[in-house]
């Protein structure tokens, strides 16, 4: 075949996807005609076939850490609601509350994750929370909380001895540094003592011998599902070879702990003696409690330390980053961890310290743990508003239809929070301030709602008070503007860069 003919085929398959798009769009309106529903905004694509145009808009925005930004924009132009082209496929962006209800919780049966992760993700963390839908994801669901009950969670012993760690490393006479990076290795080991009974040892640098090698295989292989992921229909493209050789460590590593947790199950059920307390705490040890099939306890525990991976480090990290670049709100809260006196920073307390827990959900509004979510429609539905020409139409949304959202949006809106919606004012949640229904939803909503919220907002709290009660002054050292490095969550491209002074007496 000659360059002239496969040019000429190309380009009649191009015109051919163009005039099946046209017939999908007539039919998709008459359809929507007789729900009663009316065509929402569409962004100007430069290529109306397959929307490439906004895919690597998109991949260029994460590049460079404008992935939020970018997002951002797009709302500014096309309002709370508007249609992109996702690879060929339809998808619905909005952060209107109405449809962030319907989506999340209202009809939350409507829309769900499977279609778009468990085939590109399975053969890193198989079957779970993360990338099922209906029974399988309730079973996943049901089998992963009870761990995180309070009295799972409520202990700080753990904490405060690696916290202990941690202040032995960290720069305190006052010179520049960056604190970000030794959140994220204290909770790499905190996240695996958690999970599987015992920490990773990145704090301490004492890793476990199986452990080696074993975050680059994770990153790899967690890096590897968001690639597939954003490729859609053309992950094929991704190479395979390097990435399941990523996966098969990950899971020779969680099979060491898997056995442990089963061997330990077979015992205590064999012969009667009391539980050990730490494995009482640990996740893994807890969902072995109701299932022994190993495939089943590896899928939830790689997806468990995935939905785990930096997600409360990161939370501290922006609280702290903000809290030193607003020395007199630093000052207030400081003074009212202090103010605590001898009692223990404990579960009961810390919830009672307003100024250190104003800070912690004013963080979570402008830098949400996960500050972007998707679904698909699994049938045929209707999102309440964004059609028409004012945008208050209900739209019909066919199955396969994507809706995204932006949290970080969201939580930015000036018709919710005021003029200064980008300015970090914890004073704004005073007088227990309640906002309207899904405007905040830093962990998500509805059923699939973060199981880890309390646990995460709890340790923060702790952590904060702690260096709080240690550091009389904290410095911002950062004079870039923010930028979001985004992933499955996000945080600051340039770390959490500040200068500490020791409290003294």
């Amino acid at each position: 075949m000659t360059a002239v003919s496969v040019l000429v085929l190309l380009a009649s398959s191009v015109a051919a996807l163009a005039a099946y798009r046209l017939y999908l769009i007539y039919i998709l309106r008459l359809t929507a005609q007789q729900h009663g529903c009316k065509p929402v905004v569409r962004y100007k694509h430069k290529d109306p076939v397959f929307g490439l145009d906004i895919f690597l808009r998109t991949g260029d925005a994460m590049a460079k850490n404008q992935f939020l930004v970018e997002h951002q924009r797009r709302y500014d132009r096309y309002g709370h609601t508007f249609e992109t082209l996702n690879l060929g496929s339809r998808s619905i962006s909005s952060v209107h509350p109405e449809n962030l209800r319907a989506v999340f919780s209202k009809n939350a049966a409507d829309w769900g994750i499977q279609p778009l992760r468990l085939h590109s993700m399975g053969p890193f963390c198989g079957k779970g929370f993360i990338t099922t839908d209906g029974s399988d994801w309730r079973v996943s669901h049901d089998l992963l909380k009870p761990g995180f009950h309070r009295s799972k969670i409520s202990d700080f012993g753990p904490l405060e001895e690696h916290f202990q760690i941690l202040l032995g490393q960290i720069s305190k006479d006052g010179t520049k540094f960056d604190l970000q990076p030794y959140l994220l290795r204290l909770y790499l080991d905190l996240n695996t003592l958690f999970l599987l009974g015992e920490p990773i040892g990145m704090l301490s640098g004492a890793p476990p011998s199986h452990a080696t090698g074993f975050l680059d295989a994770f990153q790899a292989g967690f890096n590897g599902c968001g690639m597939r992921i954003a490729l859609g229909p053309l992950s094929f493209l991704f190479p395979k070879g390097s990435w399941l050789k990523a996966c098969d460590k990950v899971h020779k590593f969680a099979d060491i702990y898997v056995d442990r947790a089963i061997e330990y199950r077979n015992k205590i059920n064999s012969i009667e003696h009391s539980q050990d307390k730490t494995k009482q705490r640990t996740l893994l040890f807890n969902i072995a409690q109701a299932t022994a099939d190993r495939i089943v306890l590896r899928d939830q525990i790689i997806q468990a330390m995935m939905a785990a991976t930096e997600t409360t480090a990161s939370l501290i990290s922006h609280v702290i980053r903000n809290l030193a670049s607003n020395p007199t709100i630093a000052s207030q809260v400081r003074a009212d961890v202090l103010a605590v006196g001898d009692k223990p920073l404990d579960f009961d307390q810390l919830p009672r310290i307003k100024s250190l827990q104003h800070a912690i959900n004013e963080t979570l509004r402008l830098y949400p743990v996960f500050p972007q979510m998707s679904r698909v429609a699994l049938k045929d539905t209707i999102l309440p508003t964004g059609g028409g020409l004012d945008g208050t139409a209900p739209v019909f949304a066919p199955t396969g239809t994507q809706f995204d959202t932006s949290f970080a949006s969201l939580h930015r809106d000036p018709k919710v929070w005021g003029p200064n919606a980008n300015e970090f004012c914890p004073s704004r949640w005073e007088n227990d301030y309640s906002p309207p229904p899904f405007t905040f939803v830093p962990f998500g909503a509805g059923p699939r709602q973060c199981l880890a919220q309390q646990k995460a907002t709890m340790e923060a709290s702790y952590v904060v008070s702690r260096i709080l009660q240690e550091f009389s002054g904290i410095k911002s050292e950062d004079e870039k503007p923010y930028q979001a490095q985004v992933a499955l969550t996000a945080k600051s491209a340039h770390g959490c860069l500040v200068s500490l002074t020791t409290a003294t007496g």
